[in-house]
């Protein structure tokens, strides 16, 4: 479950992450950088890395759990748009963070594992 803090006063993420969890929470300045870059960082519900991102108060910070590569995407939920489909060609929009292919060590979630499982799905239900 993610970490969530309300914004009280403007300012940057990066600023606000250092206060928040690095003061408050014990957290290095490095884990919080790392955090950031790895998209485990959402501000209203959408994933933020840009460390001089400008909050409001109200806004909703929440921290999710990094993985081991450093992105946090949860592939469960995502369900790729597809922009232009035709017999020799797919164009997807892919989300911040999702791998576009495999690597070593992350070869199951990814934009193309995703895309075959979900193109597989709709031919089954066609």
């Amino acid at each position: 479950m993610a970490q969530q803090y309300t914004v009280t006063q403007r300012g940057k993420l990066l600023a606000f992450l250092f206060e928040t969890l690095a003061s408050n929470e014990g957290w290095s300045k490095k884990t919080v950088k790392q955090r950031l870059q790895g998209s485990s960082i959402f501000v209203n519900g959408q994933v933020q890395t840009k460390h001089d991102y400008i909050l409001t108060p109200n806004d909703i910070v929440s921290i999710g759990s990094a993985q081991r590569t450093g992105h946090h995407t949860n592939t469960q939920q995502v369900k790729l748009e597809i922009i232009h489909q035709d017999k020799d060609l797919i164009a997807i929009n892919k989300p911040a963070g999702l791998l576009s292919v495999g690597t070593t060590k992350e070869n199951k979630n990814h934009a193309l594992a995703l895309l075959r499982t979900q193109l597989s799905r709709g031919k089954k239900s066609d």
